[in-house]
């Protein structure tokens, strides 16, 4: 059976937030991997003003069958009031990199 990696972005403001959700995410074996990259600039609406702000951006290795797992922990522990929730399958993956993935997680 060919497995496939789901991966997760989410953005915060402080690399200590995105630290935070990587390791609860980790502990409770909803991701395999966390990546904090940045800080990068995000330029947004937000309640009707255009905001430029320094972000973090956190991807999260997972499975599919776990994403919803994974919003509902972000939209817990995230300290904004709509944080950015992205999933997307990755099309192709080495084999080894997606049993590590599915091993990994539960």
């Amino acid at each position: 059976m060919n497995k496939t990696v789901f991966v997760v972005t989410t953005t915060v403001e402080h690399k200590e937030d995105g630290e935070r959700l990587a390791a609860l995410l980790l502990e409770r074996r909803l991701v395999a991997c966390a990546q904090i990259s940045g800080p990068l600039t995000s330029v947004y609406r937000w309640q009707g003003e255009t905001v430029t702000a320094a972000e973090y951006l956190l991807t999260l290795k997972t499975r599919h069958s776990l994403f919803r797992q994974v919003e509902e922990l972000l939209r817990e522990e995230h300290p904004y009031q709509v944080p950015e929730i992205l999933g997307d399958e990755v099309a192709v993956a080495s084999q080894a990199y997606a049993d590590w993935v599915e091993g990994e997680t539960s």
